[in-house]
């Protein structure tokens, strides 16, 4: 069974049990990274634990939720090997497997509703990187960039 991990700060709390039980219909197995509270935290720990097991192989695939999804998107795509894309419709997720190869899901906890947010995940999960060349070679373009442009971490 894949392993999928779930993280989150205060702004997404109250959504992350619902959608990790989904991800557990779904098939997966969860790792939950937290938050566990609706205290105010650091969005960039959550960030950084589920992108830092995706990278390591621990965990195939992670989600990450916060408010806007933007900030969880940035820290974690500062993870060498996480290509994270924050998603807010069932195109945007499928989008970003099919073309990107995205392999960490940001949602939008306060823009969408967890009935939104399952079908958006739902969507992610069922497609599959097209692998077309153009694709390819701009996932490559990436790479790149983080071999020269970042120290990287695994």
């Amino acid at each position: 069974m894949l392993n999928v991990a779930i993280g989150c700060d205060h702004a997404a709390f109250e959504c992350k049990a619902a959608l990790a039980d989904f991800v557990k219909e779904l098939g997966y197995s969860v790792i939950d990274f937290g938050c566990n509270t609706t205290e105010p935290c650091d969005y960039p720990d959550f960030a950084a634990a589920v992108a830092r097991a995706v990278s390591a192989g621990r965990c195939g695939y992670g989600i990450l939720l916060c408010g806007t999804g933007i900030g969880m998107s940035i820290a974690a795509n500062k993870v060498s090997g996480v290509r994270a894309a924050v998603c807010w419709s069932e195109d945007t997720a499928r989008l970003s497997r099919e073309h990107n190869d995205a392999n960490v899901l940001c949602l939008p906890a306060r823009y969408s509703t967890v009935e939104d947010m399952k079908r958006w995940i739902k969507s992610w999960f069922a497609t599959p990187f097209s692998g077309k060349e153009r694709h390819l070679r701009r996932i490559e373009k990436i790479h790149s960039l983080e071999k020269t442009c970042c120290k990287g971490e695994k």
